[in-house]
């Protein structure tokens, strides 16, 4: 079992989980109205962490602050109040920690403030960092799945703590607002001008938000502890629209209807939504909870009180929301009063009680991505003072893994070549094009034109899964057994460089959502589920190098969920003009090849295509 051992929450509502979840029972809101900040030329509504108290807790714990970037201050600070009630060792080798960040330190790309380091904008870097000041030996890639990133991270601690390799794992979602990011959703005409409001009839944009949240799981054998327990989670993808919700509301509906399997509703307390109170959103969650039968199960928001924080959204309102069942109560939505005609959701509007045991967290984000949280509570045993007791875990061996996966087939692309399965299908050089890309998708006779929209990472991850794909049986029809996960060292940071351009002087200043969301990674993912209908796990990871160890170990996660078979796992790199791709089709359908972390290293440093390069 998975369970919740510590947590904390650092916000504009507070710097501790207390001070956090006791003003959010008394319907206080962090969002506020700001003019002449960060940049931006117009006022806008946000929910803004107090610098100036962030610097002072900072130094209380570290002489050596000017090191360090706000997001990184926090994201510690979060870390250790979190752990200090535990007493687990942070640095000890069966001790797991991951990192949640849409952006990072992607205010640093503007020049106006220096660079503790010249790689601080990259978010391995950031993880690094934070890891670094508590010693911990043992971090997973940074997951940078847009909005729904600290559930992902919460997904993937689950899987790594299972497996019985660690025994505890520090999941910390992050991030801090910017006129990068402020401005990029202007550009979609998402933000409200006064306090969001979720699920109500006049809901008319979102209110953005920064947070550091921090959550430790211990695993335990001991199926009678007491506290809050991770059952399970999924992430499904609409295979439908890069930025727009999908109207039929898919991915949310296949991971309710997975997180929910085997599982009598009528103990479900709650659904904490995303609840963004854009209309797209609201009316695509009203949808899926619908379809999946769940209309009748009181849902709450926690937007109005935080707005939407982003990579750090599905930590801290886990945490809110776990907070809320353990002491049997359902917090109400700030912001709503009036429901939506269409909508047969049961949105609380005054703190209710419940004796039920189980809430579910849904969360959706750009490129189609959504992902479901079943959590349990029973109740915690507290010592003589009225504390809560912590647990300890069982140690255990770590046993691997009985599956085998398979490698179907791969292909490479690098030094201005293309591979599959080792044999040359494509040499730019002889292609009489600068453009290497564009003539690699005229050479496939690919009739696909949105391809000519995409960035350069994008393009770079669809060519490698035409390849890989090709006429194969697998495409075009809606399957949920396939997954997408890519890795890179970089993000999203070309695209980024180029979305900044565009905002950096107010006499050139149009930003535009056809470039924004391209600034998120996980864009990449979502161009290859909507080509070929995938409405399985898509994610992405950022690592400071190509490892094969480590992605090998987070692609054989994936299969931990029933409902994969198969995966695309990919290196994918672009970055000033350079650009490079290893992706593989593995399965747990046999095959020649067994997929492994020595196969993956043999197959990134493949002689033979360096030849053909």
């Amino acid at each position: 079992m998975i369970r919740q051992t510590g947590d904390n929450i650092i916000s504009s509502l507070g710097f501790t989980t207390r001070e956090n979840y006791e003003a959010v029972k008394a319907g206080r809101s962090g969002i506020v109205r700001h003019a002449n900040r960060m940049g931006m030329r117009e006022p806008f509504m946000a929910s803004l962490i107090d610098s100036e108290w962030l610097d002072d807790c900072f130094a209380a714990i570290c002489d050596r602050e000017d090191e360090y970037t706000p997001l990184e201050k926090a994201a510690i600070l979060s870390i250790y109040d979190a752990a200090a009630p535990t007493g687990i060792d942070l640095s000890g080798t069966r001790t797991l920690f991951l990192l949640a960040t849409t952006k990072g330190n992607v205010h640093l790309l503007d020049g106006n403030e220096r660079r503790p380091h010249p790689d601080a904008a990259y978010l391995w870097y950031s993880a690094r960092r934070i890891a670094g000041f508590f010693g911990i030996r043992n971090t997973s890639p940074v997951i940078s799945n847009a909005c729904i990133s600290g559930a992902c991270a919460q997904i993937e601690s689950l899987r790594q703590l299972e497996t019985g390799r660690y025994d505890c794992a520090v999941v910390t979602g992050v991030d801090m607002l910017s006129k990068f990011i402020i401005s990029g959703f202007l550009s979609f005409k998402a933000l409200s001008s006064g306090i969001c409001r979720p699920f109500d009839i006049a809901h008319d944009g979102l209110n953005l938000g920064e947070a550091a949240a921090t959550i430790i799981y211990e695993r335990t054998d001991n199926t009678t502890a007491t506290g809050i327990t991770l059952i399970r989670g999924d992430i499904c993808n609409d295979a439908n629209h890069i930025s727009a919700p999908s109207r039929t509301g898919e991915g949310c509906f296949f991971a309710l209807q997975s997180v929910t399997k085997d599982l009598d509703t009528n103990n479900i307390a709650f659904i904490n939504a995303h609840g963004t109170a854009t209309i797209y959103n609201d009316r695509m969650e009203a949808v899926a909870i619908a379809r999946a039968g769940l209309d009748g199960i009181p849902v709450n928001g926690l937007k109005g009180c935080f707005g939407h924080t982003l990579g750090a959204a599905g930590v801290l309102e886990s945490v809110i929301s776990s907070h809320a069942l353990a002491e049997r109560i359902i917090l109400p939505t700030q912001g709503f009063t009036t429901r939506d005609a269409d909508s047969t959701l049961q949105i609380v509007d005054q703190t209710d009680c419940t004796e039920k045991t189980y809430f579910i967290k849904i969360l959706s984000g750009f490129g189609g991505c959504n992902a479901a949280l079943l959590f349990h509570s029973s109740p915690q045993e507290t010592d003589e003072s009225g504390t809560h007791r912590h647990f300890r875990p069982c140690i255990r061996l770590y046993e691997p893994e009985s599956n085998t996966l398979y490698v179907h087939k791969y292909c490479r692309i690098a030094d201005g070549c293309a591979s599959v399965n080792g044999q040359p299908v494509f040499d730019g050089k002889e292609a009489g094009n600068g453009n290497f890309l564009t003539s690699l998708y005229r050479s496939l006779k690919t009739n696909y034109p949105k391809f000519f929209k995409m960035d350069h990472l994008s393009k770079l991850g669809f060519l490698a899964s035409e390849l890989i794909f090709g006429e194969d049986a697998l495409r075009f029809t809606p399957r949920r057994d396939i997954a997408v996960i890519c890795f890179n060292r970089s993000s999203s940071l070309d695209t980024d460089r180029a979305y900044q351009d565009i905002i950096r002087c107010d006499e050139d200043y149009f930003p535009g959502p056809s470039v924004f969301v391209y600034t998120l990674p996980n864009i990449v993912t979502a161009e290859i589920a909507i080509r070929n209908k995938i409405y399985g796990e898509t994610s992405f990871h950022v690592c400071e190098r190509f490892d094969a160890t480590q992605i090998a170990v987070t692609a054989n996660r994936v299969f931990r969920n029933e409902n994969v078979r198969y995966a695309l796992v990919a290196w994918v790199e672009y970055l000033g003009g350079r650009y490079e791709t290893l992706m593989l089709l593995i399965g747990s359908v046999p095959s020649e090849t067994v997929f492994s972390s020595e196969k993956l290293m043999e197959l990134y440093n493949d002689k033979q295509h360096k030849k053909y390069g």
